[in-house]
């Protein structure tokens, strides 16, 4: 009878499986310690939770390579037996993406566990993709200039290039790309020139960047709309994060988005919202979420400044200077974190450069003509070079 094999998960700089089986109580947790980036190799220490209630393991075993099922490396740990829950790897070098799997063994190594699921580390942060396109009422298909293995998508905020209120879609994201458009809302004719979109990718998993400021990328599916439910954070941050939320499945044909409010250190709470005179009926979609720490740093060669505004975001242009010096118009998304006004509504920013940019609240008119929107507050992200 084999052994129990360990279950890989990651708490620092670490690429997440989308699902990780709990076995006999263990969860291997491998977290970067110590890191020096002008150094040529630094030790990756690996830490777990043993396994309890197998007396059969004696030690267990990790093992490594450079690409997806092609192990180079065992490192083997039993200095406690089946009490051990560390090593290093000496040889974890940055600029590689390595590839882990553990397994637990007997004492004679005669009998081993089946391999965990295979996950990623890399010494350079989250894989990230980043950009601003041209969106209109079509669908059109965005190819990531960055490897996935499982990316989670946002995109929230439009320009105002064409007035018509809409929401944004994503669907059919895959490792390589995703598709999107822009949907009116449905009292309106459906047809919507083009507008700048930002957004951003990154691998689902809970990073902690250079600067120490921690990131989640994470999913949900829900039926909840005009009402919210509670998702939780894998670990808890520091402080509050922004966080930008973005339905990322086309289940439903009527035009929907998200909401968010009660964010705190260790979860949010978001739901969907139809026009106002639908009948706030949606089926279950995907929503797919990034939350960030409130910091200015570099990311991936590019200059990042994550924020949230004071609750002042109405219906008219609320400006947002940047402490950060970019060099030319950031990306910008934005997201509301709070629903003080009940009416459908989306951010949308009106001018946008290199030292500014102008946020407002855009509410639809299916109900009523009336669009004026009471203080809100605004999380923002602005990724640029």
């Amino acid at each position: 009878m084999a052994c129990s094999p360990p279950t890989l998960s990651f708490v620092r700089k670490v690429f997440s499986p989308p699902s990780l089986p709990f076995i006999l109580g263990l969860t291997l947790v491998v977290a970067l310690l110590s890191f020096a980036p002008t150094s040529p190799a630094s030790p990756l220490t690996l830490t777990w939770e043993p396994v309890t209630g197998d007396s059969r393991i004696a030690g267990y075993e990790i093992h490594i390579g450079r690409a997806s099922g092609r192990y180079e490396w065992v490192l083997d740990a039993d200095q406690e037996g089946a009490a051990t829950d560390r090593l290093e790897f000496e040889s974890a070098e940055p600029g590689i993406t390595y590839y882990l799997a553990a397994r637990s063994r007997n004492h004679s190594r005669t009998q081993f566990s089946a391999f965990s699921k295979e996950i990623r580390i890399s010494l350079d942060g989250p894989p990230i993709d980043s950009g601003e396109l041209l969106v209109d009422d079509a669908w059109q298909w965005v190819s990531f200039q960055t490897a996935f293995t499982d990316p989670i998508v946002v995109a929230t905020t439009a320009s105002e290039s064409d007035s018509d209120p809409h929401v944004i879609r994503i669907a059919g994201i895959e490792p390589h790309g995703f598709w999107i458009r822009l949907q009116e809302w449905d009292y309106l004719d459906g047809r919507h020139t083009f507008d700048s979109v930002g957004y951003i990718a990154m691998e689902r998993g809970r990073y902690q960047l250079e600067n120490g400021a921690q990131v989640e990328a994470g999913r949900l599916v829900t039926t909840a709309t005009n009402r919210q439910i509670q998702a939780g954070f894998s670990q808890t941050f520091a402080s509050a994060p922004v966080v930008m939320a973005a339905v990322t499945s086309d289940q439903g044909t009527e035009a929907v988005t998200t909401e968010i409010q009660s964010v705190g250190r260790s979860g949010f709470s978001v739901g969907m919202i139809e026009q106002e005179a639908s009948d706030q009926q949606h089926v279950a979609e995907r929503i797919d979420f990034i939350a960030w720490e409130v910091s200015t740093g570099t990311i991936k060669h590019m200059q990042y400044a994550v924020g949230r505004t004071a609750a002042e975001v109405t219906h008219r242009p609320y400006e947002i200077r940047f402490n950060t010096a970019f060099r030319d118009a950031p990306l910008l998304l934005a997201h509301l974190q709070t629903t003080n006004g009940g009416d459908p509504a989306t951010v949308r920013w009106q001018t946008k450069n290199d030292k500014l940019a102008s946020l407002r609240v855009v509410e639809e008119q299916s109900l009523d003509a009336e669009t004026g929107h009471i203080p809100e507050t605004a999380g923002y992200i602005l990724i640029g070079p």
